[in-house]
């Protein structure tokens, strides 16, 4: 399934396999090189983003070197659900209703939870 628009534009620092996925794609492709004078305005935003991450594993983890990848799992998952701060406590709650077992609930309660999971 294609996720990218048609319109789509590849802005790329001359990486080859750049050049390759946006042929492959069919996509417009621009090379930004870092010594080029706008290199600071085109990619400002993916400095920004490599400094948020630098600074969450260095305050959180105080830069911890041994679990390097779990940190950055977690930054992209925390990056990636920063627009779903309202429905957060609905699906914790969610989970907790419909996670089992239930200790509290009697197996006839907990027979027609599983019904309404399905």
């Amino acid at each position: 399934m294609r996720r990218l628009d048609s319109d789509t534009k590849l802005i790329s620092d001359g990486n080859p396999s750049y050049g390759v996925c946006a042929r492959d794609l069919g996509l417009a492709h621009s090379i930004t090189l870092s010594k080029d004078e706008q290199a600071h305005v085109t990619f400002k935003w993916l400095n920004i983003l490599i400094g948020n991450c630098k600074k969450f594993i260095d305050g959180t983890y105080h830069g911890r070197e041994e679990h390097k990848q779990l940190y950055l799992e977690e930054f992209a998952y925390r990056f990636n659900r920063r627009h779903f701060e309202m429905s957060l406590v609905e699906r914790l709650l969610n989970t907790c209703v419909f996670a089992s077992p239930h200790p509290l609930l009697r197996e006839s309660d907990s027979k027609m939870a599983l019904a309404y999971e399905t």
